[in-house]
């Protein structure tokens, strides 16, 4: 017998309720039934779920295991349920989300001022996964991330996308004290033997594009951090303990300063992604304008008024896409 969710949804119901005639009620069986499906469950596991004691109930040591992960796969099954349903009726909210929790206000706010379909559910930026993968499987709706332009991608046909920003060359986030501080642009040659906080995970997984790129340079960066976004670890590069990259929407805090890299080595793009089927064309063209707003108001307010914008190159500044 292949084991099903409805056997592990009696698995869970027994293990909670702990006794065989109040189990066999919540499934709408006899005590009877109840019994022999149990023992063709543990048959094809072949193991003790359970241990009984007249009409009490009570799981073994495996029971336990196998009972918390099957109240897992049910719970997720019924979610799945519910998400399709909402879809398929549109009366679920969208859940809109980024992978920069700066950029992440901004452009919330830019998709409330828009005439959306669908309620909005904002999501702030997940930690321990990437934002694509959580659109892939369905925890989000729509979402913009910085990926770079040179890494290899792995295309999901779940997927959707639209580029936002189709160059947006990365920055270098230093001490303003650091001797490289005064320069105009850093050639990251120079900084090879610095303490790294590498790029989030979504910009570049498990940072191998960023190692490609700098491996034709001849670079090697060493990192104590790994990869982390530069925000809440600005007073590691303040204080000239490390140095980071940066978008050129960042706003460095006193005592921190952004420059160019020279030649721009790394160059990301931000795009709009979304899960097929879960969000109407018009919603994106919404979403796709709400997204472009967002990264303008962010250059007007943050890279505008940073100390390198001015006298950095056209070729050193973002291009938005068309």
């Amino acid at each position: 017998m292949e084991l099903e969710v409805r056997h592990l949804r009696v698995i869970a119901v027994v293990a909670q309720q702990g006794s065989m005639p109040a189990a066999a009620a919540a499934l709408g069986v006899s005590a009877a039934t109840l019994g022999s499906e149990v023992g063709r469950i543990e048959r094809a596991l072949g193991c003790s779920l359970f241990r009984t004691s007249g009409d009490s109930v009570s799981c073994t040591a495996i029971g336990e295991r196998v009972a918390a992960r099957a109240r897992t796969v049910v719970n997720e099954v019924a979610l799945l349920r519910e998400d399709v349903r909402s879809h398929q009726s549109g009366e679920g909210p969208l859940r809109i989300s980024s992978d920069s929790l700066r950029y992440f206000t901004s452009f919330v706010s830019h998709a409330y001022a828009t005439d959306m379909r669908r309620p909005l559910l904002p999501v702030p930026p997940l930690t321990g996964t990437t934002t694509t993968e959580a659109i892939s499987d369905g925890r989000l709706d729509v979402a913009v991330v910085i990926a770079l332009a040179a890494a290899r991608t792995q295309e999901r046909p779940e997927v959707g996308g639209r580029v936002i920003v189709e160059r947006e060359p990365l920055l270098v986030a230093l001490s303003a004290t650091h001797p490289l501080a005064a320069q105009r642009c850093v050639d990251i040659r120079d900084l090879a033997g610095e303490d790294w906080i590498l790029p989030p995970v979504e910009i570049d997984p498990g940072s191998e594009a960023t190692a490609s790129v700098l491996g034709a340079l001849g670079v090697t960066l060493r990192s104590s951090y790994g990869p982390h976004d530069l925000g809440p670890l600005w007073p590691a590069v303040v204080t000239g303990r490390a140095v980071s990259f940066a978008v050129p929407t960042a706003a460095a805090p006193p005592g921190g300063v952004l420059r160019p890299l020279c030649d721009q080595p790394i160059i990301a793009r931000r795009v709009l992604r979304w899960r097929l089927g879960s969000i109407g064309e018009d919603d994106v063209e919404r979403c796709v304008r709400a997204a472009g707003s967002a990264y303008r108001e962010q250059l007007t307010h943050t890279a505008q008024t940073q100390g390198w914008w001015p006298t950095a190159r056209s070729d050193e500044k973002p291009t938005l896409a068309s």
